[in-house]
């Protein structure tokens, strides 16, 4: 689908892909949604709203900070003692080891089929993630991907996560690629304005748990990477999309 970017996109060949990790590669957005909602749910926070969550929570840097800020004001108003910062911490680290395993991490939509098929033609491909670096190679192993990628760039490796676009500008230096010749796919509003600061082409492909947030910020919008080969790609690239 397109969006009102379209003509801002560079009518040249597209020599690497990048690829954000979480929502993207794997499903770990409604994981965590699950841990998150528990937390809520555990603390006396009731139902933790879905869309409040996609829009403050997922893809931002300080999101579990704002989720703990939201807890709390709702245990105050109740005038329920408060727990410390340091023990919801704690607590949500816990559910993550519950939530995010194998049984609730799976691999995306035609995510094999995709990268495989673009490896195949010669593209270079690039992962970029604000996630840590251990993250990211534990499920690029568990899923067989990681022969695929030339460049893993993650949180370890950068001064700043997205929406900062550091991650991004890395990949391209390690992938040796100009942004303009550059497309990314990203899932999180916090990650297409990291691309688009890079410079880079970026198509979003929100998983169903931020589909309905604004990704009008992106170049385009795809539903899954279903319809992503190399001769949509090179299309792509002639036409300016």
């Amino acid at each position: 689908m397109p969006t009102e970017h379209d003509s801002e996109r560079p009518a040249a060949p597209v020599a690497a892909v990048i690829f954000d990790f979480d929502g993207v590669i794997v499903d770990s957005v409604r994981p965590d949604l699950l841990a998150c909602r528990a937390l809520y749910r555990e603390y006396g926070g009731g139902e933790l709203p879905r869309g409040w969550w996609a829009e403050q929570v997922c893809g931002r840097p300080t999101g579990y900070e704002c989720l703990f800020e939201r807890l709390l004001a709702v245990r105050s108003a109740a005038g329920a003692a408060p727990p410390g910062r340091a023990q919801l911490r704690r607590r949500l680290g816990e559910l993550w080891e519950e939530y995010l395993t194998e049984e609730y991490v799976r691999l995306l939509p035609a995510v094999p089929e995709t990268v495989e098929g673009l490896r195949s033609a010669g593209l270079p491909l690039g992962i970029a993630s604000a996630a840590d670096g251990a993250w990211v190679r534990r499920w690029l192993t568990r899923y067989g991907l990681s022969r695929h990628f030339t460049a893993v760039v993650t949180a370890d490796d950068v001064p700043a996560r997205k929406p900062d676009p550091a991650v991004y500008r890395e990949a391209l230096h390690r992938l040796d690629v100009p942004a303009g010749a550059c497309v990314a796919f990203e899932d999180s509003l916090s990650g297409v304005a990291a691309a688009r600061a890079a410079g880079v082409t970026v198509v979003a492909v929100p998983t169903p748990t931020t589909r309905f947030l604004d990704h009008s910020s992106a170049h385009a919008v795809l539903p899954d990477l279903s319809a992503v080969s190399p001769r949509w790609l090179a299309r792509a690239g002639r036409t300016g999309w």
